[in-house]
């Protein structure tokens, strides 16, 4: 059961890691969408416009944002996996050392 421990120490780390990637490229796009609104080079006459403009001004941001959300996916399905494999030894353990009650 050490090693599902480690492993889901890794992943809760890794989980925590891109969550917090995550964040800071949204941040960050947020930050270059309003700088662009500011400037004007977002200025379209309405929310449509401006939201086609700001894709198109702004595409690596929205791409960094993209890749960084879906590393945080397969983070939380490795931490899942790290949980239910931990679950998993934990009641192996307990059947083999008798322990465990079935209901």
């Amino acid at each position: 059961m050490e090693k599902e421990l480690e492993d889901l120490e890794k992943a809760l780390n890794e989980h925590a890691s891109a969550q917090i990637h995550y964040e800071r490229a949204r941040e960050a796009l947020e930050r270059a969408r309003a700088t662009a609104l500011l400037s004007g080079v977002i200025a379209g006459k309405n929310a449509e416009e401006r939201e086609a403009q700001a894709r198109t001004t702004l595409a690596e941001r929205y791409e960094a944002v993209r890749v960084a959300q879906e590393a945080l996916v397969w983070a939380r399905v490795r931490l899942e996996l790290a949980r239910e494999r931990l679950s998993v030894a934990k009641i192996t353990q307990e059947v083999k050392s008798g322990s465990h009650q079935t209901r």
